[in-house]
């Protein structure tokens, strides 16, 4: 047995006391201790004055903290003061703004802002939200920071010290700050900081005086330190967590660390407290001082009482051992998260208290046996969420509220762990993982993943270490805290060793792991695989054989990005298969979206096309009217992909007036549409290029005028069919050849950004200028340019705020099982299926025999009200509940005690078995479903399916048209086109648009990411269409295929009429291509369909579809099936199937089988990034109609998928922002034979939930309702 338990690195960072009692420390830690003392806390007099030479501390290494106390347990005594509220605040965007003074008392700050401390100074107005997946925002050179764009928050606010706490010392802390800050109080620097999520204190006691007070701030954005915090997450600045002034006695209880050690049948505990007294007299002390503690349960009694010898504070400070023998404490588990209160004094010889601390402990141990992880003795399995701190509203600050509700969804659907995603969380959030019951993953704030390589620089591995001392110390005593993370995607060189070295000389009961890109890391005990495919981690990890038997954790798997979260349960049976498998933590919680306006342009055009100003872009007073001014920093405008943009003509003229500035020669987008389709784009300082695509990518290059920079000037691009040219006011500067039309490619035009380009990894500043009359035209034109002929023309004279939504801002990954403002995605429902706490399978259907599976490991069955129901489709025959107390990963077989009906034909019987808690709990009322399982019986008698009618309907064949009609039915068929385009039922239109083939779906975030583009990288790729997996399907033309009618014939069978089409739709336009080996030719790709519509004198139509694959098809299909486009008062939607939330084949069985009802409007799913959305699997009839119960009733010979939603497919495709969503005259249903699922962010789409070509036979049966 491998218990972690020594006292050997209990406080190395006292280098004095440390030697005297632990007299076995090697050289080699006391060189480092030497070496960390002299770099980590230097000296005042050894630097410069704080703002003489600003890149001595924010792009030095070896400066990252002065003036600090050391890093500590978390604890605040009653006498604290909270300097969060108002502050005076100054905001410049380089350093070249701040004002030199303005950390003196005298400094009269009437005229500065006002801004909310604690907070993210972007989200009160000031900067720029700039969200960065691996990138830094500009160009990284660590240690170099940019020059000429590094924002500068300056704060100032005054205080008072409290009468009482004379004599006292008194200390500042700053929970968090981002990125560096400088620390004055009274016009005297104090210290200084680096690391946005690392705690920063101060002794201030010298520094004060009677009365009042002022403390100023100056915080850097960017840093050297900001190199190792490089997270996946918007990149915001300021103070953002808690402010305290404190004050405690001269000695006081300065730190401590909990160590439980329970016995080998993990009954008693031995219960170890070794306590740091720290002294700031800085003399010799004669008083004799004893530690004192107690340790009491949740309900206040005491357990035990115990304490130290006498000792004196003979130095700077004193370690003190407490140690006592507990009887059966009761364990913290997450299943069973119990507390207790240690109570510490500090007393003099005569008894007196001179400090007291308070805080609460959990006993528990942590062990790995075998490569096997243990937790009180209990191999258990961890199912976890990584998460960032992050709100809609208050960006990276954090408030209980917010915690508690994150903590409250997270136990409901089943989760027991979070992953700290990627650095220490605010304090409340331990708090209140320890009360909760939740296992945190606790990760140091070090994620170098835009430059690796400083992993192995020897001149950031103190600022590595520092991080990790700062996290352990702080974190150690909350019994959440699980194990350890050594940071995310920060390398893999010695510093990520330094980091686990440095943690396990301050918490040796602890595990460590490191999420960085390799398969494992030599340092860490738990190893990942990341983002495994559930066979590569059944072989590799699973199965794997050798010498490296460390137990397995995916610090990330499953990354959920917008509509996403397929094949949880392909991962889950691995899991649950392999004791070395820990289990993983989902990428990610909490949706990326923050609120910001929507702010509608007017464009002047014939065509009103929708744009909107993005970011902080905003319209400012010109010469003559306003102006579009963009700064370069995430701003530009956003343009819908409206016909009249999405340009196939020969001929284009782009057009704008422009006002470069300094930052512009980075990158200078002036007017775009992708990289390929045409653009007006800078080219450093010297060019100006012209591009657009024809036949392949052409472009020309203008030289710019000497006075470029801050003046206005005319630049107009033109196209003519044959030639391209540049003109710079008024003067022709550049001319290439070019022919054909321009082919369109799935980009929006941006005005200020490249959306092919510009993404979540941009490092250049897109577009610093102004700009004003911006104009596209279909034709070639150098002047006389009139908005009435524009396809877009935007003169910037007014905007029009339209409310609210959730942006991503320049293209975030919409990462997220929940949205920002805290409601569960459909997702969520799923992953609290897969892994909840009972799961119930048969042991024998035909006697009724289930075996249940109690999968906690602390629990037993108990715990739980379990109750039964027989259920005939949806109507519940009989009920009953059960009593079990299955022990903790016992498994029991049990009779349900139901008695078999008599089955009716065409029903369906199931048993559902749900869970539910017996008693109230911290994070959800009695009565709440932990677990269900629907078990099919097999008692299903197939009805009779033949359709019948008494006579065959009326109908009138035209040359136009064919018309059929019966009781209050008439369908029309377009003969020409061989579509079915009216359904008139009951007086009544049901149509919008015809009922044809479809194979296309508004592409899922994970279908638009570059990330997994490579599961779907095929020699089909086109340039032009991007990379990511929709790339494969552009390529291939399933957005715009092309319906080509062959046959159309009529004819009478039995007593229904018989319409029989042939057709075929083909998949875009065909193009001159090697075929094969030998043969060069236009290919032809597409689907040939046969349909046989049967329809019966009640208007009843049998379908009866054939498809057949032709040529060369993509690698697979969104979707197979039919689309049409109904009456939009056919709002209601009933349906048999799985629900009543979203779901898809990848992700289906967390769904219950039944009849649900609810309403289009209501299917909406709100994903950041418009796509796909509202799929419903394994249905068995669909039902739609209006307030007056008049619509379809469809059926299928097999179970089908659909949604429904109020826009068509072409607005979902592209809508690249919510607010771009326009709802048409029509609700659009989908109805498939098969759906491709919707996979992960990293790994796709997963080979057996794909729709892949095929030939299929469907029957189709719609009736109408009347």
């Amino acid at each position: 047995m491998n218990h972690m338990h020594t006292e050997l690195f209990l406080f190395p960072h006292v280098l004095t006391n440390h030697i005297k009692l632990h007299t076995t420390m090697t050289n080699r830690l006391l060189t480092l201790l030497v070496a960390c003392i002299g770099i980590c806390v230097p000296n005042h007099a050894q630097h410069p004055a704080f703002l003489d030479n600003i890149s001595h501390y924010i792009e030095n290494p070896a400066v990252f903290e002065l003036g600090q106390e050391e890093g500590r347990a978390w604890y605040l005594p009653e006498t604290a003061l909270s300097l969060n509220g108002t502050w005076k605040f100054f905001w410049c965007d380089t350093p070249e703004g701040i004002q030199r003074d303005f950390f003196r008392s005298n400094y009269q700050d009437q005229k500065w802002q006002d801004i909310k401390v604690p907070s993210n100074w972007e989200m009160q107005g000031y900067g720029d939200k700039l969200f960065r997946n691996v990138s830094a925002p500009f160009h990284a050179n660590p240690p170099k920071v940019p020059k000429e764009y590094n924002p500068v928050g300056l704060y100032r606010r005054t205080f008072q010290i409290p009468a009482d706490w004379k004599g006292q010392q008194v200390f500042l802390r700053f929970e968090k700050v981002a990125s560096a800050s400088f620390v004055w109080v009274n016009g005297q620097e104090v210290g200084y900081n680096e690391g946005a999520q690392e705690p920063s204190e101060y002794n201030i006691t010298r520094y004060l005086k009677e009365g009042e007070n002022t403390l100023a701030l100056c915080v850097f954005k960017y840093s050297d330190g900001y190199y190792l915090e490089g997270q996946d997450y918007w990149r915001l600045a300021g103070i953002f967590d808690d402010v305290w002034l404190y004050a405690t006695p001269e000695t006081r209880i300065f730190d401590w660390q909990v160590i439980t050690n329970l016995d080998e049948t993990y009954t008693d505990s031995e219960l170890q407290v070794n306590v740091r007294i720290k002294n700031y007299a800085r003399k010799k002390q004669e008083a004799r001082y004893t530690l004192k503690a107690i340790l009491q349960d949740k309900a206040g009694h005491t357990v035990c009482r115990f304490s130290s010898d006498p000792f004196k504070t003979e130095g700077p400070d004193v370690n003190v051992n407490l140690n006592t023998d507990v009887k059966n404490p009761r364990k913290w588990t997450a299943e069973t998260p119990h507390l207790y209160t240690l109570r510490l004094a500090l007393t003099d010889e005569t008894g007196k208290e001179q400090d007291h601390i308070k805080t609460t402990i959990g006993f528990k141990e942590t062990e790995i046996k075998d490569g096997v992880f243990y937790l009180n003795g209990a191999p258990i399995k961890v199912n976890a969420m990584n998460s960032h701190m992050q709100h809609p509203e208050w960006g990276h600050t954090m408030h209980e509220s917010v915690i508690r509700k994150d903590f409250e969804l997270l136990k409901q659907f089943n989760f027991n762990a979070v992953r700290t995603s990627h650095y220490p969380p605010v304090n409340k959030y331990l708090e209140l993982a320890d009360e909760y019951g939740l296992y945190i993953i606790d990760e140091v704030g070090d994620e170098a993943h835009a430059t690796e390589w400083v992993s192995n620089l020897p001149e950031f591995e103190q600022m590595y270490r520092e991080r990790s001392r700062k996290a352990v110390l702080r974190d150690r005593n909350h019994p959440c805290v699980l194990f350890w993370s050594a940071g995310n995607e920060s390398g893999e060189g010695s510093n990520i060793t330094h980091v686990v070295e440095e943690g396990k000389s301050l918490d040796p009961t602890r595990y460590w792991m490191y999420g960085g890109n390799a398969f494992s890391h030599p340092a860490e005990d738990i190893i990942g695989p990341r983002y495994p495919t559930p066979t590569e981690l059944e072989i590799q990890v699973g199965l794997g054989s050798g010498k490296d038997r460390r137990p397995s954790f995916m610090d990330e798997y499953l990354s959920v990005a917008g509509n996403g979260g397929g094949a949880l349960d392909d991962y889950w049976e691995v899991i649950y298969r392999h004791p070395r498998l820990m289990g993983g933590a989902i990428w990610d919680f909490v949706s990326t979206g923050l609120t910001e306006p929507v702010k509608q342009l007017t464009d002047a055009s014939p065509y009103h096309t929708p744009a909107h100003l993005m970011g902080n872009a905003r319209l400012v007073p010109g010469k003559q009217g306003k102006v579009l001014d963009l700064n370069g920093h995430d701003q530009w405008v956003e343009v819908y992909r409206a016909d009249n943009t999405e340009l196939t003509s020969d001929r284009l003229t782009l057009t704008c007036k422009v006002y470069p500035r300094k930052l512009v020669s980075s990158c200078g987008s002036f007017i775009t549409k992708g990289s390929y389709q045409f653009g007006l784009q800078q080219r450093g300082k010297d060019q100006l290029e012209f591009y657009l695509y024809t036949d392949k990518k052409h472009s020309i290059y203008a030289p710019l005028p000497a006075n470029w920079e801050y003046n206005w000037h005319q630049v107009t691009a033109v196209y003519d069919g044959q030639n391209m040219s540049i003109l710079i006011d008024g003067k022709e500067l550049a001319t290439g050849k070019a022919t054909g039309h321009i082919r369109n490619f799935p980009f929006p035009v941006n005005i200020g950004r490249n959306a092919e380009a510009h993404g979540q990894e941009t490092t250049v500043y897109i577009c610093d200028a102004q700009l004003d009359e911006v104009g596209i035209f279909a034709q070639a034109l150098t002047e006389g340019f009139q908005p009435q002929e524009a396809n877009l023309w935007l003169d910037f004279e007014e905007e029009h705020n339209q409310g609210t939504f959730f942006s991503y801002g320049i293209g975030a990954r919409t990462y997220g099982s929940i949205w920002p403002d805290r409601r569960p995605q459909p997702e969520m429902w799923q992953m609290k299926k897969t892994v909840q706490p009972l799961s119930f399978t048969w042991a024998d259907n035909q006697n009724g025999t289930v075996e249940v599976w109690n999968r906690n490991f602390f629990t037993d069955a108990s715990a739980y009200d379990i109750r039964w129901e027989l259920k005939e489709d949806a109507t519940i025959l009989q009920s009953g509940k059960l009593h079990l107390s299955t022990p903790a990963q016992g498994r029991e077989k049990l009779s349900i005690p139901y008695k078999r009906p008599d089955a009716k034909p065409g029903k369906e019987y199931r048993l559902l078995l749900t869970a539910t808690l017996k008693h109230d709990a911290l994070w959800a009322p009695k009565g709440h479903e932990v677990a269900w399982d629907e078990l099919e019986l097999p008692w299903n008698i197939p009805s009779d399916q033949t359709i019948r009618s008494a006579s065959v309907p009326n109908y009138q064949l035209e040359a136009n048209e064919l018309t059929v009609s019966g009781d209050g039915f008439r369908y029309i068929f377009d003969r020409h086109n061989g579509l079915l385009t009216s359904m008139n039922v009951g007086g009544k239109e049901l149509l919008r648009a015809p009922l044809r083939l479809n194979l296309w779906r508004a592409p899922l975030a994970n279908e638009q990411d570059a990330w997994n583009a490579s599961n779907a990288r095929s020699d089909k790729w086109k340039e032009g269409y991007g990379y990511s997996l929709a790339t494969e399907m552009y390529s291939a033309g399933l957005d715009r295929l092309t319906h080509q009618p062959l046959t159309f014939t009529v004819s009478k069978t039995g007593n229904r009429l018989r319409v029989e089409i042939i057709d075929i739709d083909l998949m875009g336009a065909g193009e001159k291509e090697k075929k094969d080996l030998y043969i060069e030719g236009v290919q032809s790709n597409g689907i040939r369909n046969r349909y046989e519509y049967l329809i019966g004198n009640d208007g009843t139509i049998e379908l009866r579809h054939t498809l057949k694959p032709e040529g060369k098809m993509p690698l697979w299909l969104p979707r197979i099936g039919l689309t049409l486009t109904l009456n939009p008062n056919l709002d209601t939607v009933e349906w048999y199937g799985r629900g009543p939330q979203e779901n898809y084949p990848d992700r289906k069985t967390g769904y219950q089988t039944s009849i649900y009802t609810t309403t289009v409007a209501q299917m909406y799913e709100p994903y950041l990034l418009p796509q796909d959305y509202g799929l419903r699997t394994d249905t068995r009839w669909l039902r739609l109609t209006d307030p007056k119960g008049t619509g379809i009733l469809v059926s299928m010979d097999q179970h089908f998928n659909f949604n429904a939603y109020p826009y068509s497919t072409d607005n979902l495709t592209k809508a690249m922002y919510t607010y771009q969503l326009q709802p048409q005259d029509g609700i659009t249903l989908n109805l498939d034979y098969a759906t491709s699922g919707v996979g992960c962010t990293a790994r796709g789409i997963f080979p057996a939930y794909r729709a892949m070509p095929q030939s299929m036979q469907r029957t189709v049966v719609i009736k109408p309702v009347l």
